[in-house]
C-alpha cells in the first residue's frame, strides 16, 4: 500500500509538472493583470497590498509595471497612490547606497516623472518574466531530481519488503 500511494503521488507530481510547463505562458500573462491590480491598489497604509510590490521593486531593481512613470497621475495605473503622493514613486523604487538594504526614506518624492538617477527607471514586469524564464529550467531539474529520489525510495522499500527486511515494530512492555 505504501508503494502504491507513493507511486500515485509521483504520477500526480509528473502531471502537475507537465501542466505547469504547458500553461506557463498563460500563467505569466495572467500575472500581468494581477500586477496591474496590485499597483492600482498600492496603499502605503495597508502592508498587505504594498508588500509584494515593494519586494519586487527592491529585489529586481525596478519601478512600476512598465517603468517608473507608471506611478504618475496621467498614467492612471496607481490610482490609490496618486491621490496622496503626487509626482512621487514608492521608496522601494529608489536605488540603494552601497551598504544599505532599505532605500533612504522619502527618496521617491518628486521622482515620478521617471528617468531620475535616484530611482530604478526600468519596469518590473519584464524583469519578473525574465527571472522566471531564467530559473525555470533549474526548477524543472530540481523537480525531476526529487521525483527520481522518490522513485528510488519506492524501489528500495519494495526490495526490503520482498527480502523480509522491513522494519518490525518494537513493542515496549
Amino acid at each position: 500500500a505504501y508503494s502504491v500511494i507513493l507511486g500515485l503521488i509521483i504520477i500526480l507530481q509528473c502531471v502537475a509538472g507537465i501542466l505547469a510547463f504547458i500553461f506557463s505562458d498563460e500563467a505569466i500573462k495572467a500575472s500581468h493583470s494581477g500586477f496591474v491590480t496590485a499597483v492600482a491598489n498600492y496603499d502605503p497604509g495597508d502592508d498587505s497590498t504594498t508588500g509584494g510590490i515593494d519586494w519586487l521593486q527592491k529585489h529586481l531593481d525596478c519601478c512600476g509595471i512598465q517603468n517608473a512613470s507608471d506611478w504618475r497621475e496621467n498614467a492612471q495605473k496607481a490610482t490609490i497612490w496618486i491621490k496622496t503622493y503626487f509626482n512621487s514613486v514608492p521608496d522601494s523604487c529608489c536605488k540603494r547606497l552601497r551598504d544599505q538594504w532599505n532605500p533612504t526614506p522619502k527618496c521617491g518624492e518628486e521622482q515620478g516623472m521617471g528617468n531620475s538617477p535616484l530611482i530604478h527607471n526600468g519596469g518590473c514586469y519584464e524583469k519578473m518574466v525574465a527571472w522566471i524564464y531564467t530559473y525555470m529550467p533549474m526548477m524543472g531539474v530540481m523537480a525531476l531530481a526529487f521525483i527520481l529520489f522518490e522513485a528510488v525510495v519506492i524501489l528500495i522499500t519494495c526490495v526490503l519488503r520482498r527480502d523480509g527486511l522491513s522494519p518490525v515494530p518494537v513493542r515496549i512492555q
